[in-house]
């Protein structure tokens, strides 16, 4: 089973990039990475929420602003996809994410995966960016019910529109089988449901590569329900 595990992190108690704090947190994720082995099938770290732009869905009206869905002291840094046979064995794994410590990891399973392409060259002046899909739960969200296979067949034309420009994504279950893992004073503390509210939830995603220029365009034909959004941050490149 494949498990979508989200990382939050208090953004303002982050270590800035290039100081001793960043290369210690940067080896920390090595060293998961390689305690992880085969279990790692992706992830990726973002780029702050001060980079980050939103498509808001109302009615008929479709908006892009600035800044990210929501503003909350502990935001999405990152994403892993890690496979394991059960829970508990993504939850053991999780609580060797170094951000456990100090935020909070979210593991929801998975319903669909898109792999990324491994041989497949970027091209010139193009960036990747994760866009997450937000917004209250409905019955589109429950695998196998009619309504999900509609939303299928409205990602499958979104697809279509995009081509190349998705490089990887994925759908997830309910939040109902959601688990928010934190790691405080030595002790692990696991919580049923997810760590946001109801209304900020992360319903699924896109990798997308694009050029700055026409990625909003992409992200504004991603299909969501009235009153949800779609927020869209550059992936931190670390290699």
């Amino acid at each position: 089973m494949r498990y979508l595990v989200l990382l939050y992190d208090n953004e303002a108690a982050a270590p800035e990039y290039g100081t001793p704090e960043w290369d210690a947190d940067l080896a920390g994720y090595a060293a998961f990475d390689e305690l992880a082995g085969d279990a790692v099938v992706g992830g990726e770290a973002l780029h702050g929420s001060a980079t980050a732009r939103t498509v808001r869905h109302d009615g008929t009206s479709v908006r892009v602003t600035d800044g990210p869905f929501a503003e909350t002291t502990e935001v999405l840094g990152g994403f892993y996809v890690l496979e394991a046979p059960t829970l508990d064995d993504v939850i053991e794994l999780a609580r060797r994410i170094p951000v456990v410590t100090q935020g909070a990891i979210e593991i929801r399973p998975l319903a669909q995966w898109i792999d990324p392409p491994t041989d497949s060259p970027a091209p010139e002046g193009t960036t990747r960016y994760l866009a997450t899909m937000h917004g209250p739960e409905t019955a589109a969200d429950t695998p196998n019910s009619a309504e999900w296979d509609a939303a299928i067949d409205a990602h499958q034309a979104f697809g279509e529109i995009a081509g190349d420009a998705i490089v990887g994504g994925g759908a997830v279950h309910p939040t109902s089988t959601a688990t928010t893992i934190r790691m405080r004073d030595g002790e692990l503390i696991v919580t049923d449901g997810p760590f946001c509210e109801a209304t900020q939830i992360v319903g699924g995603f896109y990798l997308l590569r694009s050029t700055d220029d026409s990625v909003m365009e992409l992200a504004s034909a991603i299909p969501v329900n009235d009153g949800g959004a779609v927020e869209v941050r550059p992936v931190l490149e670390l290699d």
